[in-house]
């Protein structure tokens, strides 16, 4: 289950101090004006499933522990293709 445990916004974006399987990985991540406004989703939705993607390609300690949405397109090509699919999904529920 993914958790964000804290949420605040800066220069740089909205960003969120998040949890996964019940505190075990911690993760802070930032969502860029430009993309919440782009897929038009709130970024706790985004940061949700952002996180759901990469779990979906990636083992939970190989997710960088501090990262900006931006760069997720670098690793992984799909991305924003595939972002709105993952948030009508569990990432766009709130906990």
């Amino acid at each position: 289950m993914v958790e964000i445990v804290t949420q605040a916004i800066d220069g740089k974006g909205w960003q969120a101090d998040v949890t996964v399987d019940s505190e075990r990985y911690r993760y802070q991540v930032t969502v860029p004006d430009d993309l919440a406004e782009r897929v038009g989703a709130d970024p706790a939705a985004i940061v949700r499933a952002t996180i759901a993607f990469l779990l979906d390609r990636e083992p939970p300690t190989s997710i960088l522990p501090r990262f900006d949405c931006s760069v997720v397109a670098g690793y992984f090509p799909d991305y924003e293709a595939e972002l709105p699919r993952y948030l009508e999904g569990p990432g766009a529920s709130s906990s």
